[in-house]
């Protein structure tokens, strides 16, 4: 049984990305007092080198059977939109095995379902982080469109298209001459596309988690620059995030550490099949004219979205770990596709590489640790962790305030493993 929150406490955050800060906000609405710990808060995270789409449309998970049948084909083609380092492969092993089990059918459309429901409560636990931030001039709803280079491409998605639609997703198949009508400066080298109309994207991710981090400051909270090494329970109702050098102390503790998060779960005792994915982007500057929305391309994998400061191309798996150089073939699948769809753009300006938290059934974990109910999770959002932020702030929120919870948690919980 759930304590329940009689009075408000201290809560320690690890990790102050999308997810951290937005449980942050939740958590100060409560009347918590919060302390966010990163060791290198509002850099180059995965919170800055991301798509920049808040992709409510994103109930399919990285395994289905089409996945699973093109497994070789995708390992063993250099522009592939999936790669493993092979000296990886003995610690990505169990994870693999797991990717495996949860991309049977049965599991997929009950992923996809779990998905589409926390998916449908994104926008609603979001925007008012958004409005709170006077943040609204950095997001922009102009849809969202996925392309396919061949007939053939399209009809393999429609078991992803009929999943979204029986999960309540608008999505509207397009013809080639469609698809030019909305995007007139692509290369017209796609056959068909889906538009997601109700899709929004951020013009500067960095520059909203920014804002939302100091409207926590301004409420009180505060953002401890470090690196949190261990949890450790001092005494019945308080909790020790021992940094390098310090410590913090709080009554709970959330671990929204991102790709991070493995080892400070393990060391409370929660062993959690979390690992990496590894994501790169080129920005080119003085582009973002070219695109009028996010533009997906399914033969890649990568997302071309138009920004403030330019034209971002983001995309592209490897499995890898955190310990992973980037990788340069990547960054050339990546500028080469770009000077296909947009032969405009010769050369990029700037790259990125970073790390993606990546959950072999491409669920998050949110929900409180079996082995101490002061610590909760909320991390393992994979590619749509912006788009998740706000509902999981509010989640974890609810948990512990002792409240019922605004989605069923139960498919997402730590000890679904």
């Amino acid at each position: 049984m759930k304590d329940a929150r009689l009075e408000p406490q201290d809560v320690v955050i690890i990790g102050a990305g999308f997810v951290g800060v937005a449980t942050a906000m939740w958590l100060q609405r409560s009347g918590h007092k919060v302390t966010l710990v990163d060791p290198e808060p509002f850099a180059q995270g995965a919170y800055f080198g991301n798509a920049c789409t808040i992709a409510t449309y994103a109930n399919i998970p990285v395994g289905t059977p089409s996945t699973i049948k093109q497994i070789p084909k995708l390992l063993f083609n250099p522009n592939s939109p999936l790669s493993i380092n092979w000296s990886y492969l003995p610690w990505l092993a169990p994870w693999l095995l797991r990717f495996f089990w949860a991309s049977r059918p049965s599991q997929v459309a009950n992923i996809g379902y779990q998905l589409g429901v926390l998916l449908s409560h994104a926008h609603s636990a979001l925007t008012p982080l958004i409005e709170a931030v006077q943040g609204h001039d950095l997001v922009t709803k102009n849809g969202t469109l996925y392309l396919y280079g061949s007939e053939a491409g399209f009809v393999k998605a429609r078991p992803d298209i009929e999943l979204r639609r029986r999960n309540g997703i608008p999505v509207t198949a397009l013809t080639k001459a469609e698809i030019r009508d909305l995007e007139p400066h692509l290369n017209p080298i796609y056959e068909r596309g889906l538009f997601f109309e109700n899709a929004q994207h951020l013009l500067s991710p960095i520059g909203l988690l920014q804002r939302m981090a100091d409207s926590v400051i301004a409420k009180g909270g505060q953002i401890i620059t470090n690196k949190a090494l261990a949890i450790e329970r001092v005494s019945a109702d308080k909790l020790k995030v021992q940094l390098q050098g310090t410590s913090v102390v709080g009554s709970r503790v959330v671990v929204a550490a991102g790709a991070w998060s493995k080892c400070l779960a393990q060391q409370v005792g929660d062993r959690l099949p979390l690992d990496t994915e590894q994501g790169y982007h080129l920005m080119y500057k003085g582009a973002e004219q070219l695109l009028n929305r996010p533009v997906g391309w399914a033969d890649v994998g990568f997302y071309m979205t138009p920004m403030n400061d330019g034209l971002r191309a983001a995309g592209t798996v490897e499995l890898a770990g955190l310990n992973n150089p980037a990788n340069p073939r990547r960054l050339k699948l990546i500028a080469d596709t770009v000077k296909t769809l947009l032969p405009q753009l010769q050369s990029h300006d700037s790259e990125w590489s970073g790390f993606r938290p990546s959950m072999p059934d491409s669920m998050p974990v949110i929900g409180q640790s079996s082995k101490d109910v002061g610590v909760y999770y909320a991390f393992g959002h994979g590619h749509i962790g912006v788009t998740l932020s706000g509902i999981t702030g509010k989640l974890i929120s609810e948990l512990i305030d002792g409240k019922p919870t605004s989605v069923d948690i139960s498919a997402f919980s730590p000890q679904r493993f």
